[in-house]
């Protein structure tokens, strides 16, 4: 049986770690206009959201 709060840890660790990696690799700051990169710019808006949630979930 998974513990829940090692789980929780372990997908904080590996968001942290994928937005670090994204934000050294993204540090050009060029216009996002083709599909797939207004796309990429709006899953990476959905990650910071997602983020603080889960951050202010764990602050409860």
């Amino acid at each position: 049986m998974m513990n829940t709060t090692a789980f929780w840890c372990g997908m904080g660790t590996g968001i942290v770690a994928g937005a670090a990696v994204a934000m050294m690799a993204g540090s050009r700051q060029q216009s996002m206009k083709t599909p797939v990169g207004k796309a990429m710019q709006k899953a990476g808006v959905a990650m910071d959201h997602a983020m603080d949630s889960f951050i202010t979930a764990m602050e409860k």
